[in-house]
Order: C-alpha cells, then structure tokens, then sequence
C-alpha cells in the first residue's frame, strides 16, 4: 500500500512539474512572434507593396538631329509597384532629314526600343515630379547617293525629368525635358553620335488606372 501511495505521490509530481513547464497557445504564438521580431531584416522583407497597377500610352520627343527639327513619336507601358515603375517602350523619327550636300543620305530612319523605368514623387498630387529614364537599342539607316543602303545599330539612353498631371483616375499627361545620348553611330556618311544626341521636350499620354 506505501509502495501504492508513494507511486501515485511520484506521479502527481511529475505531472504537476510537466504542468509547469507546459505553455499555452497564446504564449507559444507570442513567443514565435518575438523570435521573428528579433530576425534580420533585409531589404525584401521590408519592402511592403501599396499599390499595384498599370499603365500605357502614346510618347512623343521634340529635339534636334544635325541641327535640323526633329520629331519622335513612340509609345510605351508597363507596371507601377508603389512609386516605381517599370515597362517597355519603342519609338521611331516620324520627320524628314537632310545630311547636307557633302554627305547625302536620304530617307534617313532612326528608331530604337527597350526598357522603361522611373519614380513618381507623390502622385497622389495633382502635378507631381517624375523621373524616369528609357534604355534601348535601335538602329539608324539611310539610303545613299549610290542608293546603297547604310546602317548602324546604336545604344540609346534618355533621362528625363517631367511634370505629370493627374487628369482623372485613368487618365494622365507627363511633360518635361529629355536628353538623349546615343553611342555607336560609325558609318553613316555625314553623321556622328553626337548629331543623334542631344536636349528636347518629351511629352506622354498615360492611361491606365492610378
């Protein structure tokens, strides 16, 4: 019977001490909580998405090539994370060129596409900055006096900064200043890279949802 009672003692205290060791659900969370507080933070899991939307439309350029007027005409879109965006563009000179008499090229074509990327500082206002720069590759080509064609594939890089007007909840217009650095310009006869860069106003239709 001592043998008896002093097991059944034995086995209260081991329950009463497994009792005091056990935690509750709450305490289990709350303690997963803390050690992930005490985690290192990096710089995605930091990052908290706010806002996720799109955008499209049509992009026009008013610049100079050789000295002469020229006219680019485009068109781009993409996808806005928060304030940043990025997309895609092309776009081509829509304007007749002359060389000179030394070096005739006629129907001179310039185009080139690629990336899009850019910030929008507080865009919730209704005219806020953006900063954005495009990125591409593209080609210039032209005919001769031979009418041998010629061509060269360029690098392009355009920084821009601009004033975006928020019209309505889909609609936008951006206007601001450009400058376009193109490099590898070698054999067109009469042109160099820097005939094709140069300063002008950029401007762009935006539509989407904001």
């Amino acid at each position: 019977m001592k043998k008896f009672v002093l097991s059944l003692a034995l086995l209260f205290m081991s329950v009463v001490l497994f009792a005091q060791q056990t935690i509750t659900a709450d305490d289990y969370f709350q303690k997963e909580k803390n050690q992930d507080d005490q985690k290192i933070q990096t710089l995605m899991n930091s990052f908290e998405v706010t806002r996720i939307s799109g955008f499209g439309g049509p992009t026009m350029s008013f610049t100079t090539i050789k000295d002469e007027f020229a006219f680019i005409m485009g068109g781009g879109g993409g996808l806005i994370i928060n304030n940043l965006y990025l997309g895609g563009y092309g776009e081509d000179l829509s304007t007749s060129l002359f060389s000179g008499i030394d070096n005739p090229i006629r129907d001179l074509e310039f185009g080139h596409g690629g990336f899009w990327l850019g910030y929008e500082i507080a865009h919730q206002r209704i005219i806020h900055p953006v900063v954005s720069t495009r990125i591409g590759w593209g080609q210039i080509a032209g005919t001769d006096v031979n009418s041998k064609r010629v061509s060269d594939n360029v690098f392009v890089l355009v920084p821009t900064v601009s004033a975006e007007i928020n019209f309505t909840r889909f609609f936008k217009v951006n206007i601001g200043a450009e400058y376009r650095q193109t490099f590898n310009v070698n054999t067109i006869p009469g042109f160099t890279s820097n005939d094709f860069s140069n300063a002008g106003v950029f401007m762009s239709f935006v539509f989407g949802w904001f």
